[in-house]
C-alpha cells in the first residue's frame, strides 16, 4: 500500500524543482542533496560505548524537505537570513535518518523502525544497514516507538509480504500515541493532510498490537533503558533516557530535529509538530537539562549519525556534534 507524502512536505511542492549546487533530481521529483542519493548505496552503521552498553547508530537513509517546514511562524526572509548565516541551504531541508539500537546484556532495544519503503524512496534502507553491521534483525527484543509519523514506524512490517522486519521483538509506544493514531474515528475528526499519515500508523501498529506495551511517563524498557514523556511534536511522543557507568544519553526521537534552529530558535514551530507550544516548551526543558547535566544526544534527524551535545549560548543553546 502506497501513502501521500502531500501532509510531510506541507502541501506537496507545485511549483518545478531548481536544482542546485550539490543536487540532484530524483524520480519522486525532489531535489535532494548527493549526500543523501549516496547513502542510499552505501548505507551507514556507528557505534560507541556508554559505560558497558553499546550504542549502535544505523542509517535508513534520508529524506528533503522544503525549507521552510523549518519555521511556521517565522517569516520566509527571516528564516532564510538565519540559516544562510548558519551555512545552511535556504529552501531545502536536508535530514539524515538515524536509528539508535541499544546492545545492554542480552537486550537489544531498538528505537523506531524506520521509514520502510513506500515514503521516500531516498529511505528505507535500515535492513541493508542491519547487514552492514552484521547484526541479525531477529535478534532485535524489544522496540521501542517514539511516536508514530511514517518515517518511524512504517518500517515494522515489510511492505511486500506483510511480514514483521522484527519478529522476535516486544513493542512499546505511549499510550497517548498509540490513542492518537489507532482511533477508529480518525479520519472523520481530524485534518485530511493527517489521513495517510493515520492509515499508514493503523496498518504497521495495527500488525503488533497483540505485542505492544501501551505505556505511560518513565517506563523501564529494561534496567537503565527508560522512555520519558516529550510531547509535541506528537501528543504522545516520547524520548528514550539511556543510563551507565555514571553517563547519561538521551535519543531524542522528533523532539530535536535540526543542527541550528532546535538548538538556536527553539521557539521557532516547525510546520510538522503537530502541537507547537507544547513542543517548543519540550524543546527548551530537553535543552536545559542536557546542557546542565551534559547529556549526550542523539537525533534522529541531525546530521549523520546524530550524535552530540547541547551548550548554553547567548540566550539559548549550540549543538556540539561529538568528535
Amino acid at each position: 500500500m502506497s501513502f501521500s507524502r502531500r501532509a510531510f512536505l506541507g502541501g506537496g511542492l507545485a511549483a518545478p524543482v531548481t536544482l542546485r549546487a550539490g543536487q540532484v533530481l530524483t524520480g519522486a521529483g525532489l531535489a535532494l542533496p548527493l549526500a543523501a542519493t549516496r547513502a542510499r548505496a552505501e548505507p551507514k552503521a556507528h557505534s560507541f560505548q556508554l559505560g558497558e552498553t553499546e550504542i549502535i547508530v544505523l542509517s535508513d537513509g534520508g529524506l528533503s524537505l522544503p525549507a521552510s517546514t523549518l519555521a511556521a511562524n517565522v517569516p520566509d526572509a527571516e528564516r532564510a537570513a538565519f540559516l544562510e548565516a548558519n551555512g545552511h541551504d535556504p529552501v531545502t531541508r536536508a535530514s539524515a535518518l538515524n536509528i539508535t539500537l541499544i546492545r545492554r546484556g542480552d537486550a537489544l532495544v531498538l528505537v523506531d523502525t524506520g521509514a520502510g519503503m513506500n515514503f521516500f524512496e531516498t529511505a528505507g534502507q535500515l535492513a541493508d544497514s542491519f547487514k552492514e553491521a552484521g547484526i541479525d534483525r531477529e535478534a532485535v527484543t524489544h522496540v521501542a516507538l517514539t511516536h508514530a509519523h511514517p518515517d518511524h514506524v512504517w518500517g515494522i512490517i515489510d511492505d511486500f509480504d506483510e511480514s514483521e522486519r522484527f519478529p522476535n521483538a516486544a513493542y512499546l509506544i505511549g499510550s497517548a500515541e498509540w490513542d492518537f493514531w489507532m482511533d477508529p474515528g480518525f479520519v472523520a475528526n481530524n485534518p485530511e493532510a493527517l489521513h495517510s499519515f493515520a492509515l499508514g500508523a493503523q496498518r504497521n501498529l495495527g500488525a503488533v498490537a497483540e505485542k505492544t506495551e501501551r505505556v505511560g511517563a518513565d517506563h523501564a524498557v529494561v534496567p537503565g533503558v527508560t522512555m520519558i514523556a516529550t510531547p509535541g511534536h506528537t501528543p504522545g511522543h516520547m524520548s528514550v533516557l539511556v543510563e551507565d557507568g555514571g553517563e547519561q544519553l538521551l535519543v531524542l526521537g522528533d523532539a530535536l530535529t535540526h543542527p541550528s534552529v532546535s538548538f538556536a530558535k527553539p521557539d521557532w514551530q516547525p510546520s510538522t509538530d503537530q502541537q507547537p507550544e507544547i513542543a517548543a516548551a519540550t524543546r527548551r526543558q530537553l535543552l536545559d537539562r542536557a546542557a546542565t547535566d551534559g547529556l549526550m544526544l542523539i537525533g534522529y534527524h541531525l546530521p549523520w549519525p546524530g550524535v552530540g551535545r547541547a551548550e548554553a549560548k547567548d540566550g539559548a543553546w549550540r549543538y556540539v556534534p561529538a568528535s
